[in-house]
């Protein structure tokens, strides 16, 4: 479809670079970083999004959380300037043909069409995965074999919400991955279409709800793995990138167990983790972004507390029942902020959380405490506003 059939010119900005993802807050922040203007699109227009935005358009959902289409492209012809770039986001896993379509009006730094098909199609990823010796659980269509344990997932899905054990997939773009336990960590990496460059290691942990129980939680970092282990997973980033011409901060989600891990899935874009690692001594993490989309790799040591100074945690607090946020604002440690008076329903996620400490575990305990702090204020504003 045509972009700009019919429209205007785009007004003048200060913006210096556009952002698109289902929640544009923490790219924003980078860009911010980075010394960029953001002009920012995303689904929630929470208020410390709106402030770190020099330019904010709110885009309008489609069924469940996901862009409408239509408005996205006449949103982006409307507002972005010819030549400024466009970051992908979250949002954008399972819509390739949408990529393209930017990527033929806009200089798009994400990843294109063809890597995304090649990270995001199941049994595309397992087959990439297994010619590339890489250790993964196994794929299944439809039905798991006898004494295989599975989740079902939804093809290109994120966030946890739509994985949960069965033996059977129903519904278009479902499928069965094995069952591999053991503890949840990520991979940040850097990725310029030949080789990769790792960042650094987080943990992560789920917030199961009623039907979800690999709900996204959090994660804490950075932390370290074990020597060998950390040698195969660069070599095996390095050997995905290299195959699927991968560009720019992306991230692995992991299953280590001992000495043993699994590659659970790419995520081919800047995520969540970005709230940890986006900090000194390492330069800015857009600015990476921007560089590996244009081929360059930065020499980086894998991060840990001690270069850091410390270690960081970030969660999702969903709201558990009906409420609304209050008038007085959420503490400075908190990011993603609705606006007072927002309805949030049961499982919505409220904002986000953080916390530091000299040590993960440390970063985390400060952290629940934060959570629940925040739980009993939202409970008491909204049985204030119910008297």
């Amino acid at each position: 479809m045509p972009l700009r059939s019919h429209a205007p010119s785009p007004p003048e900005t200060d913006a210096d670079i556009a952002v698109v993802a289902l929640s544009g807050r923490a790219l924003a922040a980078s860009a911010r970083r980075a010394g960029l203007r953001p002009l920012v699109f995303d689904l929630f227009g929470d208020e410390d999004t709106r402030a770190l935005a020099a330019t904010y358009v709110r885009l309008r959902s489609a069924s469940g959380l996901s862009f409408d289409a239509d408005d996205l492209i006449a949103q982006l012809g409307a507002h972005v300037p010819g030549g400024v770039p466009v970051v992908l986001g979250s949002g954008f896993e399972d819509r390739p043909e949408l990529v393209e379509t930017l990527a033929t009006h806009f200089p798009v730094l994400a990843n294109g069409r063809r890597t995304l098909t090649w990270l995001k199609t199941p049994e595309a990823f397992a087959g990439l995965l297994a010619d590339l010796h890489v250790p993964h659980p196994r794929v299944f269509a439809q039905t798991a074999p006898a004494g295989v344990r599975t989740v079902e997932k939804q093809a290109g899905g994120a966030g946890g919400g739509h994985v949960r054990f069965a033996d059977t997939a129903g519904g278009a773009g479902r499928y069965l991955q094995e069952f591999v336990a053991g503890h949840a960590a990520s991979a940040l990496f850097l990725g310029n279409g030949r080789q990769a460059r790792l960042i650094g290691f987080s943990e992560q942990w789920c917030a199961p709800a009623a039907g979800a129980p690999f709900r996204y939680g959090g994660a804490a970092g950075p932390i370290r793995l074990a020597t060998l282990l950390e040698a195969e997973v660069s070599h095996a980033l390095d050997a995905i990138t290299g195959a699927s011409g991968l560009v720019g901060l992306a991230s692995a989600d992991l299953i280590v167990d001992g000495g043993r891990w699994w590659l659970i899935e790419i995520n081919p874009r800047p995520g969540a983790t970005l709230d940890l690692f986006d900090r000194a001594p390492l330069p800015p993490l857009l600015r990476l972004h921007i560089e590996a989309c244009a081929g360059r790799l930065p020499e980086l040591a894998i991060a840990d507390t001690e270069t850091f100074g410390g270690a960081r945690a970030a969660a999702i607090h969903y709201a558990d029942r009906p409420v609304e946020t209050g008038t007085d604002p959420l503490p400075d440690w908190t990011a993603d902020r609705p606006a007072p008076g927002t309805p949030i329903g049961p499982g919505e996620p409220v904002c986000t959380v953080f916390a530091g400490g000299s040590t993960v575990s440390e970063a985390r305990a400060v952290l629940a405490g934060r959570l629940d702090h925040i739980w009993h204020g939202l409970n008491a504003a909204s049985r204030q506003a119910a008297e």
